[in-house]
């Protein structure tokens, strides 16, 4: 008996469960099931085995009319090849078309790094113990985002001020020094168990706020049992009556606004909350736009910059491939500036 037909739809499914068993990050599991997801409406109900190269470039052009990046095209493109990849490996298609499509040549720009006076202003600008720690701990390892926030306390050593992370090459030991920390004893407040960086479930207090002709309180309700929360609102009075009086009211009609909310177990911080606390922190800091991938990038920056050798620099960085890790040689400024001095004739 011959193995049942899937349908289209099913086949993408079944490529979402692919790609779990294949142990891909959940950030290329959600961008490779995205793309698949658009090339199946884009294609509807003919047989994949009919797609030839041809039919790639159009879905390309088609996306390009939204003035995306070359780098998300290249993504896409990336996204394809492994869903035709799964294809091929199921008997539903015979070539692998996206493997047929050559992007345009990638222009690698030049990585940007921080100075260490500036590391330590975006640092300082953080608003509170948790950011800081963060900020500091991005820095003192040279995590990668999806790293970061998935470390577990147990993973921590205090005493040997070592870390242990699973990055996508593999897990590694990373190291980071006494005011890193301090830092994190600071945020960590004695808690010994959990995720270093945990989501914050505060209690629902409501609002008070002045909807353009009296003032409103305002909150979440819980109270249905369903999970889901149903904005409610309360009239409260004109403006004479004033903020405190306001409040005061608010809490006498509603005086528990979080009645009902059953609180979830604690997660990891998301990538949103975290490139948030970088936002902030630069915009105190008055410099610029700062992702954590320019800490990262300082790190190994720095590390080059005080002598280190590059296969250490590789290892702490988690790179399978050293000419990954070259790529930062043109941040480090020192070594370079330090090579002309010494060697140019007319220096």
């Amino acid at each position: 008996m011959g193995r049942q037909r899937l349908t289209n739809p099913e086949l993408v499914d079944r490529f979402r469960q692919w790609l779990v068993c294949q142990r891909y990050s959940r950030g290329a599991r959600e961008t490779y099931d995205r793309v698949a997801g658009k090339f199946l409406r884009y294609w509807g109900r003919r047989s994949f085995s009919r797609v030839r190269p041809h039919h790639i470039q159009d879905f390309m052009t088609e996306l390009s009319r939204r003035d995306l990046s070359g780098e998300v095209v290249r993504r896409h493109l990336w996204a394809l090849r492994s869903f035709f990849d799964f294809l091929c490996l199921r008997g539903v298609v015979d070539k692998v078309a996206p493997r047929l499509v050559r992007p345009r040549p990638e222009r690698r720009r030049l990585l940007r790094a921080l100075s260490e006076a500036n590391v330590r202003r975006l640092i300082d600008a953080a608003g509170n113990p948790r950011d800081r720690a963060i900020l500091e701990l991005f820095y003192a390892t040279g995590c990668r985002l999806g790293e970061l926030v998935n470390i577990r306390l147990e993973h921590v050593d205090f005493v040997r001020r070592t870390i242990l992370v699973r990055g996508k090459s593999g897990d590694r030991r990373v190291f980071f020094g006494l005011t890193a920390k301090g830092r994190l004893r600071e945020h960590l407040r004695g808690r010994r168990v959990g995720y270093l960086f945990e989501s914050q479930y505060l209690v629902q207090n409501g609002c008070v706020s002045w909807n353009g002709s009296y003032l409103c309180g305002y909150w979440l309700d819980y109270r249905d049992g369903s999970g889901i929360p149903r904005q409610r609102c309360v009239a409260l009075g004109p403006a004479s009556l004033g903020s405190a009086r306001a409040w005061r009211k608010f809490r006498r009609l509603v005086p528990n606004p979080d009645e009902g909310h059953v609180r979830k177990k604690p997660h990891p911080l998301t990538r949103t909350c975290i490139a948030q606390i970088f936002k902030e922190a630069a915009f105190r800091a008055g410099l610029g736009k700062v992702t954590s991938h320019t800490l990262r990038h300082s790190f190994a920056a720095h590390l080059l910059d005080n002598g280190a050798d590059i296969r250490h620099v590789q290892e702490l960085m988690g790179h399978t491939s050293l000419a990954s890790t070259n790529r930062y040689a043109n941040v480090a400024s020192i070594p370079i500036s330090r090579a002309y001095r010494n060697f140019h004739p007319r220096r």
